[in-house]
């Protein structure tokens, strides 16, 4: 939010023909975030950027970040099916590009970045590798 990102989207899954009440949960949670459904770039399945579709979208900020947190317990990657409903492939989105892509099952992401901000992470000592194609 610092650097400019205004919104997220998350996939809230379910089975079908259950009850859901962790995925009901967070549909009540953060109900009152929700935007518009926009196009957006996501990451697919096999990581490859510029895949742009519909998707439900959730505004970025202090309240809906802390209530979002609530429901990622275990982190990002986690994401276990499971009868109560569950969340997958969390993507953060400043003015509209993607920042921060995860796909969960593979428990690797995609992170964008202005060459500032890769400054930064350099002078903390992270290390990252620029994707180029």
């Amino acid at each position: 939010m610092d650097r400019g990102a205004d919104e997220f989207s998350i996939t809230v899954m379910a089975m079908q023909d259950t009850q859901a009440p962790f995925a009901d949960a967070f549909e009540d949670e953060l109900g009152r975030f929700e935007r518009d459904v926009a196009m957006r770039e996501v990451v697919s399945d096999d990581m490859e950027l510029e895949v742009v579709r519909p998707v439900r979208l959730w505004s970025l900020d202090e309240q809906s970040v802390e209530r979002l947190l609530t429901f990622l317990d275990d982190g990002l990657f986690h994401s276990p099916a499971g009868p109560d409903g569950w969340l997958e492939n969390l993507a953060i989105y400043r003015a509209g590009e993607l920042v921060l892509g995860i796909v969960s099952h593979h428990r690797e992401g995609v992170l964008r970045l202005t060459a500032g901000e890769y400054a930064a992470l350099a002078a903390l000592g992270i290390s990252t590798t620029a994707r180029t194609s």
